[in-house]
């Protein structure tokens, strides 16, 4: 953006600091230990994926490295990625029955090799303090996330075998990192944590020991909004929060006990901001919350289906002037709900910070058809997840082949190895014959499902006939991912898509993804710009410059002093100098 606007007589633009995560110390475990901060920007830090996915566009996405290149078949050691820092790495995976195959998993960090061990030991809460519950075995996957930080650079290295069972000869990993671009520094790992890295890992287990209750802790200052059973007529919305001013919801829960699929799926939470007439979240309960559609009941760390008080939701949601949430009957019948509850905070929001956005996308393919889009969106924000389910008639197993694929600011950056693999799983969930090839003892096969903090398998619907017991009829799996260590930020635009492998007719995919788009407090109108009508409500504002308030300009105090005046004008010239965001608070790109 370059624009040239009349700026008052003895004002003169001044420069501010870009956010505080610049620069920063960082210990590596920031996003998975500090709830509260989910929202704040993620300047200064890009995502990577270092995964065996066909690099020629085909199916084979195993046995696929940096160094031999191509499908390796042999017998040899391998460079699975070189990766320039500083970084952390946020996410190592395996399928199990892979990772008990033992393969060498070296990493030297900064020039020297600091771990040299294997991926059962390693994915298996055997390596140091590498261990549960961030380190997790469950339907057909393991899974660490367990930060590894480096300043300089780190040497992924591994093996290849030529001979033996299915798992053995088809060698899948998926390394997730982050890297810091913003003169951020960062300790390398040592093989030990620091007091300060202790402390959140400390910080991290505890959180990860209380699912279920609301990861940002107790507050003093939290205030509740109570609503009582009632029904939601056909065509018409329940508010269940409408508040003024700066805040953030901390809680949502509803109750709605025995309620069936149809009215699951027919009642829809709404959320909208500031004022705005677009909905951010509007989204079936059924596929917000994971509930319903013999999905099991859950707890995950940001929503769930066992709570105290029915399915719950803890993503943070700040809000600068204003929020409203509601529940809209889109049925021809009204919808019955036991109870509701909001819990919110009152207070000024960082001039910028991510608001919640969640979008719900409901699709049957047509022949031909190659993907599944989750999301597709512009601007500056970071993604933190999804709930997807897939379902087509018949045995078709062979769906949960499909790649994910996240493209970042006009980049493909993530590139995956299959559906079950993009939510923490395994050979098909475990849901495959011939167990002593693909399936371990510890990782019993055909299981229902299997939930953890971060991911899941809320059901999977088989009629393999060789799955004992089978009745079913049409093949379904549901699953979800948090994305929280491993956050992806983007600063133009991000595109999120699963493959409908095969490119077949008539099979139904429906997701609901989870992202924060920041949102700029000079971005007067909400209009997703910072632009003359911006700057003349601003030169309207201080009219009365250094006294209280004028009728609709509380929201033009950037620097949160209870007056408009030329310190507010000058953290707002940043947005007009040619600089976008998200460099400088208070702007919009």
């Amino acid at each position: 953006m370059s624009v040239h606007w009349h700026i008052p007589a003895g004002v003169c633009a001044v420069t501010i600091s870009v956010l505080a995560a610049v620069g920063a110390d960082l210990t590596g475990y920031e996003s998975l230990a500090d709830w509260s901060a989910l929202p704040n920007p993620k300047v200064g830090m890009v995502a990577g994926l270092a995964s065996s996915y066909d690099r020629a566009g085909a199916n084979n996405d195993f046995s696929q490295f940096e160094s031999p290149a191509g499908l390796v078949t042999s017998d040899v050691n391998t460079v699975v990625k070189t990766i320039t820092g500083p970084g952390v790495l946020t996410r190592f995976w395996m399928p199990h029955a892979c990772a008990d195959e033992a393969f060498t998993v070296k990493l030297t960090i900064d020039g020297t090799l600091l771990i040299d061990t294997t991926s059962n030991v390693v994915l298996g809460s055997g390596y140091g303090y590498m261990q549960n519950p961030l380190v997790r075995t469950l339907i057909g996957g393991q899974v660490s996330y367990e930060p590894i930080a480096f300043q300089n650079s780190v040497v992924i290295e591994s093996n290849n075998y030529a001979a033996g069972l299915h798992a053995r000869t088809h060698h899948f990993y998926q390394y997730g990192y982050h890297l810091f671009t913003g003169g951020q520094t960062i300790p390398s790992y040592s093989g030990s944590l620091n007091a300060a890295q202790q402390a959140a890992r400390d910080s991290v287990v505890a959180m990860l020991g209380n699912v279920g209750e609301n990861p940002a802790g107790t507050s003093e200052q939290a205030a509740f909004i109570a609503t009582e059973g009632q029904s939601v007529e056909a065509g018409q919305a329940l508010t269940l929060c409408d508040r003024l001013g700066s805040g953030r919801v901390r809680g949502i829960s509803l109750k709605m006990t025995g309620a069936s699929d149809e009215a699951l799926d027919g009642l829809r939470l709404r959320v909208r901001y500031g004022g705005r007439s677009q909905n951010v979240v509007d989204v079936p309960v059924a596929h917000f919350f994971g509930a319903g559609h013999k999905r099991v009941a859950f707890k995950s760390l940001p929503l769930g289906t066992d709570g105290p008080d029915g399915f719950y939701c803890y993503w943070p949601m700040p809000y600068r002037v204003g929020v409203i949430i509601e529940l809209y009957s889109s049925t021809a019948s009204a919808i019955a709900i036991d109870s509701a509850l909001v819990e919110y905070e009152s207070g000024a929001q960082p001039a910028v910070i991510g608001c919640l956005h969640a979008s719900f996308s409901e699709e049957t393919t047509v022949s031909g058809q190659k993907y599944h889009q989750l999301i597709s969106t512009t601007g500056a924000g970071h993604y933190v997840g999804s709930l997807l389910y897939v379902q087509k008639a018949g045995a078709a197993k062979i769906l949960l082949e499909g790649d994910e694929i996240v493209t970042v600011d006009g980049t493909t950056t993530l590139f995956g190895t299959g559906m079950e693999d993009a939510y923490n799983g395994g050979y098909y969930y475990n849901n495959i014959a011939n167990s002593p090839q693909r399936n371990t003892p510890d990782d019993p096969p055909w299981p229902d499902n299997g939930v953890a903090p971060y991911h899941g398998l809320l059901n999977i619907d088989d009629p393999d006939p060789k799955r004992p017991g089978s009745t079913d009829t049409v093949f379904r799996a549901d699953q979800y991912r948090w994305l929280i260590g491993d956050v992806v930020p983007f600063t133009t635009g991000i595109d999120v898509k699963i493959e409908n492998y095969g490119a077949y007719a008539n099979t139904l995919f429906g997701s609901t993804a989870f992202w924060y788009q920041l949102d700029w407090a000079a971005d007067f109108d909400k209009d997703g710009d910072v632009d003359p009508d911006d700057f003349a409500h601003l030169q309207r504002c201080l009219s009365g410059r250094g006294q209280p308030f004028e009728s609709g300009c509380d929201n033009a105090d950037l620097d949160v002093d209870s007056d408009v005046d030329a310190d507010d004008l000058a953290a707002f010239l940043p947005c007009v100098s040619g600089t976008d965001a998200p460099a400088n608070p208070g702007c919009s790109s």
